[in-house]
């Protein structure tokens, strides 16, 4: 028996393995869905009574903020809350639904603005932690891209957490930006996601789209994130592009051809075929 067929017998457990975590996931994650409203409610109800302390308070400050300023940031801590709880709920019901069948992306022209600034806002408050200077440089006037917004942000906010996670200086920083190319990438759109953190050698860089490969340690990270986003992009016709060097910071970017028709296609994102790919490299 080849190591193809191998795979494909190994296929329907890991089905059932990937349809049951999928399942306890989303069973956990309605526990932050059910209560942030509840949880916007309480603090409806209490910020009138702080807002009277306050105004007799005039010099409050909490938590190195202003209290307009730390008013403002516990219900955009909400809204994030329950943005991330939606996002995982979207997640898993793809997941179920292309572990049934197949998952089609949502392909439709949209504005990569948008789409930017909706994963931000999915990961900005993990990045707010971990660095100190955190940039975006989102040119004006693009031209619309045919694409999956859903997996474009995945592969977005990947990019983002682990420019992150990469951290290690003092004057840490991360940089995204999103522009038209130039020269040789005149035809596309390119999304960019820099740091200054620790960086990779040419041996790590090497592995980084193989599933369960990370420098993370133990029970930090899967290992799936960046060989998900490649999967993603080649599911998109567009390609990943990675520079990187030791203790100076590494560069990811994704790189759509807005001129390629074959963006207009019907574009299947196969979970199978990563199933495949996870066995392949598992055994």
């Amino acid at each position: 028996m080849n190591k193809k067929a191998v795979q494909r017998e190994k296929l329907p457990p890991l089905d059932l393995l990937v349809s049951t975590v999928a399942h306890e996931i989303k069973n956990l994650n309605n526990c932050t869905t059910f209560n942030t409203p509840i949880l916007r409610e309480y603090l409806e109800r209490l910020t009138p009574i702080l807002d009277d302390y306050a105004e007799n308070h005039q010099n409050l400050d909490l938590f190195g903020m202003t209290y307009p300023e730390f008013r403002k940031d516990i219900f955009n801590l909400v809204n994030n809350i329950e943005t991330a709880s939606s996002r995982i709920n979207e997640i898993i019901s793809d997941l179920m639904e292309f572990i049934k069948n197949s998952y089609k992306g949502e392909l439709r022209w949209l504005d990569l603005k948008q789409v930017v600034e909706k994963g931000i806002a999915v990961c900005r408050s993990q990045i707010s932690r971990r660095v100190k200077s955190f940039d975006v440089n989102i040119s004006e006037n693009f031209p619309q891209v045919y694409t999956d917004p859903k997996a474009l942000e995945q592969i977005m906010v990947n990019f983002l957490i682990n420019a992150a996670q990469a951290a290690d200086k003092k004057n840490s920083w991360v940089k995204l930006s999103v522009k038209q190319g130039k020269g040789i990438w005149r035809d596309s759109l390119i999304i960019e996601v820099s740091d200054n953190g620790c960086g990779m050698d040419i041996a790590t860089r090497e592995k980084i789209f193989s599933p369960f490969f990370t420098t993370k340690a133990s029970g930090k990270g899967t290992g799936l994130g960046l060989f998900v986003s490649n999967s993603l992009a080649e599911a998109l016709d567009a390609r990943i592009e990675v520079e990187s060097a030791p203790g100076k910071g590494s560069t990811f970017r994704i790189i759509l051809h807005k001129g390629n028709s074959s963006l207009k296609k019907d574009c299947t994102l196969a979970p199978h075929q990563l199933a495949q790919e996870l066995v392949a490299s598992a055994i």
